[in-house]
């Protein structure tokens, strides 16, 4: 089963990587997916990580602005001693000629190969993939594209990404749910009026609800994040053109 381990340095990226986490999670599922907060209780630290670290297709390498030069209590760089864990993970994927690819973060640049110990310098060399803030869904989508594009187990394994705007959708039919409670006719002799009335209100409910998931799996089947994009605003078109056929 492919799997992606995620390297990252706690004081530096952990915020970044945990989100990076649950995005994969999402879309590959979270038996795809590592990072080390998953090790179990009493289990040999070293052992574990070197299991899933060997048996992973890609490693991804959560750099941020303290990545290269962050020290330990006596002020040694920690990337230059071989027992950084950092360090290791990194030269066992590269020996083991793993798909590795940095993941820039919190405006982080790659470093250079001198800038490096020599047993991971060939790091310098792997293309990156940038995540920002104001563009993080895109990034990882792009990312994740790539991903599926090089490894075609984890593409068997990739899940529809539900579009944010699908929360409208919900939405939609919440409100629509409750204003025909408050706006239903109350009287007895009303009630076969009433019927039809909420009959046609749900079947419109209903076809718009059928026209979202045909768009949404139509555009979804392109695949990449241009499609993504393209289809939230196919979306927010649906709910808008169903707002106005139910109100």
């Amino acid at each position: 089963m492919a799997s992606i381990f995620i390297s990252y340095r706690r004081d530096d990226s952990a915020g970044y990587a945990g989100r990076l986490e649950d995005d994969l999670n999402e879309r590959f599922g979270d038996a795809h997916v590592f990072r080390d907060r998953e090790i179990p209780a009493g289990v040999d630290f070293a052992d574990h990580l070197n299991r899933r670290l060997d048996g992973a297709d890609a490693v991804l390498v959560v750099i941020g602005r303290d990545w290269l030069d962050a020290t330990d209590a006596s002020g040694v760089r920690r990337l230059d001693h071989p027992a950084d864990w950092v360090r290791r993970e990194i030269e066992r994927a590269l020996a083991l000629e793993r798909l590795v690819v940095p993941v820039l973060v919190d405006g982080a640049h790659m470093p250079w190969p001198d800038q490096l110990p020599d047993d991971i310098a060939p790091l310098a060399g792997r293309q990156a993939v940038t995540l920002s803030d104001a563009h993080w869904r895109e990034g990882v989508d792009a990312l994740t594209d790539q991903l599926a594009r090089q490894l075609p187990e984890l593409a068997a394994a990739r899940r529809l990404r539900p579009p944010s705007s699908a929360q409208a959708v919900s939405d939609l039919v919440r409100d629509q749910l409750e204003r025909m409670g408050r706006s239903s006719p109350r009287r007895d002799g009303l009630g076969l009026a009433m019927g039809r009335w909420a009959a046609g209100r749900l079947g419109k409910l209903f076809s718009t609800v059928v026209m979202f998931v045909v768009v949404y799996l139509f555009i979804r089947a392109l695949g990449g994040a241009t499609a993504n994009q393209l289809l939230d605003r196919v979306i927010d078109t649906t709910v808008l053109q169903a707002r106005n056929i139910l109100y």
